[in-house]
């Protein structure tokens, strides 16, 4: 398990990510330290076009310029890159997500290590459905919850082997579905910072026979309330 970067270390990372690089990435590096709220607003416009145009190409070349992710905690607004795939069930899930994708993004416990997703309130009908003996969804003022994990820095599980902020879903006692139409159980999510407060993520899924793929993509950015824009 991967260790906190000093500083010295995090710059030796972003240098070497600039060389390898995406140049609208490196330009809004370079303005998140003079206007942080900017860049991670025209960061996640960047990421939505991407994600429009399921640029699968460009969001692993993004995922591989990622830092390592510093200390994540609260709630983190969350996108779904492009779509599913990788998996024979990707050709059902598609078409629902094009219609309504229910998820709303994660909320992370730094002091803990733990977390959890959060979903709109239809989302509690369809888990009846591609996952009927799940009952760790919570009904919370508008949104549900579930699908708790524990998280920490870690190193990626296939390449680019870099240092990421691993999400474990995989806790026998968060009881996740592992059925063939949901299963998150046997997922990891890998997550890395592309700026202060705006994310990409990866999700692994071990198969069977013990292959891990890549099935899916994801963005998270920060509430950017109380930020100098």
């Amino acid at each position: 398990m991967s260790t906190e970067h000093s500083p010295s270390a995090r710059a030796r990372l972003l240098d070497e990510a600039a060389t390898a690089g995406d140049p609208l990435l490196e330009e809004l590096r370079a303005l998140s330290g003079q206007a942080p709220v900017r860049a991670r607003v025209a960061g996640w416009d960047h990421l939505r076009e991407l994600s429009r145009r399921d640029d699968r190409a460009a969001i692993s070349a993004l995922f591989a310029q990622g830092l390592p992710p510093g200390e994540l905690d609260g709630r983190y607004e969350g996108l779904i890159m492009g779509r599913l795939f990788g998996i024979p069930e990707a050709a059902l899930a598609n078409p629902l997500l094009a219609i309504n994708p229910t998820w709303l993004g994660k909320t992370f416990d730094a002091a803990s290590g733990t977390g959890f997703n959060r979903l709109i309130p239809l989302a509690r009908y369809a888990m009846r459905v591609i996952a009927p003996g799940y009952s760790g969804l919570r009904r919370v003022a508008d949104r549900m919850e579930g699908f708790d994990f524990d998280h920490r820095l870690d190193t990626g599980l296939i390449e680019p082997h870099i240092p990421v902020r691993a999400l474990d879903y995989g806790v026998p006692a968060y009881r996740n579905p592992s059925v063939r139409t949901f299963p998150i159980k046997r997922t990891r999510d890998e997550i890395v910072e592309l700026l202060p407060g705006l994310y990409l993520g990866r999700a692994l899924l071990t198969m069977r026979s013990g292959e891990i793929r890549t099935i899916a993509h994801f963005a998270l950015r920060e509430p950017v309330t109380g930020l100098r824009a």
